[in-house]
């Protein structure tokens, strides 16, 4: 009994300390959490954003700041934030390793505007090395907890939450290397790549996917906008249509379509091939570079918001990818 008392008084402890760093970036029907990591900088999963956009988030306890996007790197699905006043006491303090396997950590995510959500979990895996390294969880991901922190018993940051994707479900940078990834995006060190000007939203394969391409996937991507006088526009897509190859790539989640995206060559003709009404139509697209001045992503819309809700950039998570590419 006083062994399990001391598990509960502890982790309480950690909860505690872990909310009083947190922050949550609200959209119109959901939000996400962001970490500092020097008092300024915040980093959070984002899949569109413009530099230089002002915004307010909440700070601990709910209070209201002000912040800017600093840089966005859409490859990775990640945004750092610049806040309009340093708050030092939220930075954390980054653990020197990964943890062991099988650690138990607390989940610590600011979801929604009602505070703070914690965790109890296990480390299911880590490993890995330089870009490669990631973490996985043992519990099942709650809607809005991209960006979540994953703390050690120290109360030390071990990891940041990325957002799910189709075979990362749970998955989580390091410690160490989101801190880089922070330092990366806000000086402007990030991938550049094709830009299609397209958002879409996973969704269940409908029935008819499988007869006109002849297989079993059982998630798709559904064109949810298109950008005026894009590559996107200019090629024939158009809102409501289903994505299912691009540049010879067969898609099923956003992950995927990053992935064709980052491969592709702006300016170079990429063939496309989308479900339309139920007929499958072949396109072919001009991809032009981003234009990282201009806020052009090649972004995507996810529907993590905490507790199904979709917001509008900020993402429930994924990587990407982070598993990169991404």
């Amino acid at each position: 009994m006083d062994a399990f008392k001391a598990l509960s008084d502890s982790t309480a402890a950690l909860a505690a300390a872990a909310g009083a760093k947190l922050f949550h970036v609200p959209s119109p029907l959901g939000g996400r959490t962001a970490l500092g990591f020097d008092g300024k900088l915040l980093l959070v999963p984002a899949s569109e954003a413009s530099e230089g956009e002002s915004l307010e988030i909440l700070g601990p306890g709910g209070k209201k700041v002000d912040a800017k996007v600093k840089g966005f790197d859409p490859g990775l699905g990640l945004a750092v934030l610049e806040l309009g006043q340093a708050l030092p006491e939220t930075s954390w303090k980054t653990a020197p390793g990964l943890p062991a396997l099988g650690s138990l950590v607390l989940v610590a995510a600011y979801p929604s505007p009602e505070g703070p959500e914690v965790r109890l979990d296990s480390l299911r895996f880590a490993g890995g090395e330089g870009d490669d390294a990631y973490l996985q969880t043992d519990g099942s991901p709650f809607p809005g907890f991209a960006g979540a922190a994953i703390v050690d018993p120290e109360g030390e940051l071990a990891g940041f939450v990325l957002a799910d994707r189709g075979g990362n479900r749970g998955w989580a940078l390091p410690a160490a290397r989101a801190r880089a990834l922070v330092a990366a995006i806000a000086s402007g060190q990030v991938s550049s790549g094709a830009w299609l000007g397209v958002s879409t939203v996973p969704i269940a394969a409908p029935p008819e996917y499988a007869a006109a391409f002849g297989d079993g996937r059982e998630s798709a991507l559904l064109v949810a906008g298109v950008e005026a006088d894009s590559p996107a526009a200019k090629a024939g897509i158009a809102v409501g249509d289903i994505l299912a190859f691009l540049g010879g790539r067969s898609l099923s989640d956003p992950s995927e379509l990053m992935a064709a995206l980052e491969a592709a060559r702006p300016g170079v003709e990429l063939p496309i091939v989308v479900l339309r009404s139920g007929e499958k139509k072949e396109l072919t697209a001009i991809p032009i570079a981003r234009d990282r001045g201009e806020g052009r992503q090649s972004g995507y819309r996810r529907q993590h918001g905490h507790h199904g809700h979709h917001g509008p950039w900020w993402m429930g998570g994924g990587r990407c990818g982070w598993a990169p590419g991404r």
